[in-house]
């Protein structure tokens, strides 16, 4: 269903425009009538209603920010149907642009501008895996960069927990994935995830944030292929080219971070969000290396 500007849902949500369209849907930017409010509406096309998978997905996108509490994670205000069948979530509106964005708007970011950045996103993460949530699809695209937030300018939210991993404080109904199932956007997977092993955990998410803040720094990925399978590959079974390889001047200290953070061997890597953020916060304050393992 498309739905019209003017158009009413659930009784109190008037759509304004359409902002965005895929194959599985539309987001509109749409305002609650009710309390004056901008918001964004994601509805999901009818035709995946039977689709177990896709709604499980949908569903717990809606349900991972009440369970985290962060404000670094995209709120959901509400979710419904449709009285054709399309489901919908209700999202706070966020006016700003995506990482990606960033990124490609300046070729690449210095590392004092990207840190503030990742250590935001590092600590909704850290929210996000206290309550038993593994996102395992951090990328530039689902990290939104806010123009202002209370006066905090670059305010950062994380968006899209659709295909996360809900752990211990959810039920055997929760568990959608299954072990050797490769879930995530293939050039920030962990080695781990490429392999479809069942130890993927909270690192994976630090290892695709150490991606993230390679590309930031670099301009582009540390791993790419002309296939999916070659991409896997390589991730599993390649050492990440240094970054100062690609950035002659960057400093080795925050070099060390990014290897840290990409390490392959799970034990070498930082074990919590809040080892790789004292990590930042120490290179910050006085240009401090991390131990990096040979």
């Amino acid at each position: 269903m498309s739905l019209e500007p003017g158009q009413m849902i659930d009784g109190k949500y008037r759509i304004v425009k359409m902002i965005g369209e895929g194959g599985m849907g539309a987001v509109y930017l749409g305002e609650n009538v009710r309390i004056n409010r901008k918001v964004a509406i994601k509805v999901l096309h009818a035709s995946y209603t039977g689709n177990e998978e896709v709604m499980q997905r949908f569903e717990r996108e809606a349900q991972a920010a009440g369970r985290i509490g962060n404000d670094h994670i995209l709120e959901v205000l509400d979710i419904g149907q449709l009285a054709d069948g399309d489901h919908f979530i209700i999202m706070e509106f966020l006016d700003g642009e995506p990482l990606s964005g960033r990124i490609k708007g300046r070729g690449r970011l210095m590392p004092r501008e990207a840190t503030p950045i990742i250590r935001q996103v590092l600590e909704g993460l850290g929210a996000a895996h206290a309550a038993g949530i593994i996102h395992r699809d951090l990328k530039p695209d689902n990290i939104f960069i806010l123009r202002e937030k209370a006066g905090v300018p670059d305010y950062v939210k994380i968006i899209d927990f659709g295909i996360s991993k809900f752990n211990q404080l959810s039920g055997d109904g929760m568990k959608m994935t299954r072990t050797g199932a490769v879930m995530g956007t293939p050039y920030y997977m962990s080695p781990e995830q490429a392999s479809g092993s069942a130890e993927a955990d909270q690192r994976s998410d630090i290892y695709s944030m150490g991606v993230i803040l390679y590309e930031a720094i670099t301009g582009r990925v540390p791993f790419d292929a002309g296939t999916f399978n070659q991409l896997m590959f390589k991730i599993v079974l390649s050492e990440v080219p240094p970054p100062e390889t690609i950035v002659p001047d960057l400093d080795p200290a925050f070099s060390s971070i990014i290897s840290k953070a990409m390490s392959r061997d799970l034990t070498q890597r930082f074990q919590s969000t809040s080892d790789y953020i004292q990590a930042l916060y120490s290179w910050m304050r006085s240009g401090t290396a991390v131990r990096v393992p040979p």
